[in-house]
């Protein structure tokens, strides 16, 4: 993933906040399936989706520090 290090903080925030969430959601929905009924394949696919989301997620909550270090918002 390629992150706009000029971008405001408050966008990048929003972002890594949405892959977050993203990420969260594949997970409860992996904590629901049966693993009875679940197929290796379907399993894998979910924690790789999650695996890369929860990576961006990481990055973009990194960038987003500094971007509110270089804009000067407190509290971020």
């Amino acid at each position: 993933m390629l992150i706009d290090t000029s971008a405001a903080y408050a966008d990048i925030q929003e972002y890594a906040e949405q892959r977050l969430c993203a990420a969260k959601a594949l997970l409860f929905s992996l904590s629901c399936m049966g693993i009875n009924r679940a197929d290796a394949k379907d399993v894998n696919g979910i924690a790789d989706a999650a695996y890369l989301l929860l990576e961006d997620a990481s990055d973009l909550f990194n960038a987003a520090r500094k971007a509110a270090e270089r804009e000067g918002v407190q509290n971020a």
